[in-house]
């Protein structure tokens, strides 16, 4: 469905180029191997600040409009996103933009040029941010979730990071970072859409001549040594709670990380999932439940997720665990199949948009130096047992790695911690 190419550069960066004929957009992603797991506590969120401040301005644009004008000017749209293992500037333009969008997003990051007044107004921006964050139920949970799933390691810090860290972050610590992380041998330029090849490797050799070059920092490896479950008490005013349940799940280099994928899908997948009939169709307990799983590279988070009255978090938890035990014994082939069909299709009309490509392909890229085409995922999804799926299920749904995450109106919320056994 999509052929790709990858092309390594002179100076070590790498550029892939996937054309989509039936389109008449391109989307250009530069993607760096930075993120929240390469920071240290007391600079927690610089990442997530560093990506903003790129949007400030260059030597050759050095205002902010002169940067996006080159994009939005032609209806283009330019964002950027911070992950743990990631970080990525995006631009998705008209077909004949693209090499506009590729000497952009290259400026941008060799470049910035990271003035300290822009430095402390991102801050303040930043700090609104987070503070969006403070107020969602959601959010804290699954903060809450990852910190206690990940204690006292870069994983389970806020993305966003604090107050606190994101003031204490100097220019010096950006500076440090640029030089470290932001080099030729760890960015993918990826260009998906509507494009001629050749143009897109001249026009990127071009534009990454003088980059800076090094080593760059390598992220500590994981820990999950909880003893759970856990359950975690969150108190924020508000009409409703939050449940965020955090389980060890599967790398993305896993063999079984697909088999994880179709488990979340019939958990929690979407209308016609195990928990939305249990939870929402039966007993009307939630809005909103679901179930996804989460990979990275050397590890993986399977998160159930839902938003109910403070006086129902309890009997959401029980109805939520009663049907995972259940569903250990009578998974059907069927529903496999149907949770497989959902996901290939869903898959199938994300693959027609050029971004959702370049995404997938380039964070592949980016995080195992290897791609599975459109094809072969297909494929891999198709050889699924019942027998993987239960190996999976047997590895995710085990007390020791759990984590109760309640975030909400919890004083209306009895302690039932002591007595919780979820699987």
């Amino acid at each position: 469905m999509n052929t790709f190419k990858t092309i390594k550069l002179s100076n070590g960066a790498t550029v892939l180029t996937i054309p989509m004929k039936n389109t008449s957009t391109t989307t250009v992603i530069l993607l760096f191997g930075a993120g929240s797991r390469y920071e240290t506590p007391n600079i927690a969120g610089s990442s997530h600040l560093f990506e903003h401040l790129l949007f400030k301005g260059t030597k050759k644009r050095p205002t902010p409009k002169a940067i996006a004008e080159v994009i939005e000017s032609k209806g283009g749209i330019l964002n950027a996103y911070t992950d743990r293992e990631s970080t990525g500037y995006w631009c998705k333009v008209p077909a004949g933009l693209y090499q506009k969008g590729i000497e952009v997003l290259i400026d941008m990051a060799k470049e910035p040029l990271l003035r300290k007044k822009d430095l402390e107004m991102e801050k303040n921006v930043v700090y609104e941010e987070i503070k969006a964050y403070l107020d969602s139920p959601d959010s804290r949970a699954s903060n809450k979730a990852d910190e206690n799933l990940w204690p006292n390691q870069p994983m389970g810090m806020d993305i966003a990071g604090s107050i606190d860290t994101v003031k204490a972050t100097s220019r010096s610590d950006l500076v440090k970072f640029l030089n470290k992380q932001y080099t030729a041998s760890n960015a993918v330029l990826v260009v998906s859409g509507n494009l001629d090849e050749s143009k897109v490797k001249i026009t990127a050799e071009k534009c990454f001549e003088g980059f800076r070059e090094g080593k760059p920092k390598k992220f500590k490896d994981v820990n999950f040594n909880n003893s759970g479950p856990i359950v975690v008490f969150d108190k924020m005013e508000t009409n409703q709670a939050h449940i965020t349940i955090a389980l060890e799940g599967l790398a993305i280099r896993d063999e079984n990380k697909y088999a994880s994928t179709i488990l979340s899908v019939i958990l929690g997948g979407g209308m016609t999932s195990r928990l939305f009939e249990q939870v929402r169709e039966k007993r009307g307990l939630a809005y909103s439940v679901s179930a996804t799983s989460h990979p990275y590279s050397d590890c993986g988070v399977f998160y159930i997720d839902a938003g109910v009255a403070p006086k129902n978090v309890e009997k959401t938890i029980q109805v939520i665990s009663d049907e995972i035990k259940g569903m250990r014994k009578d998974l059907s082939n069927q529903e496999i199949k149907d949770a497989k069909d959902l996901i290939k299709g869903r898959m199938m009309m994300q693959f027609e948009d050029s971004r959702a490509v370049a995404m997938n392909y380039g964070l592949q890229y980016l995080l195992t130096r290897e791609i599975e085409p459109f094809e072969k995922i297909m494929n891999n999804i198709d050889q699924i047992t019942l027998n993987d799926i239960e190996i999976v299920f047997d590895f995710i749904f085990k007390n020791s790695s759990a984590v109760v995450s309640i975030a909400g109106a919890t004083d209306e919320i009895p302690n039932f911690s002591k007595n919780l056994t979820l699987f």
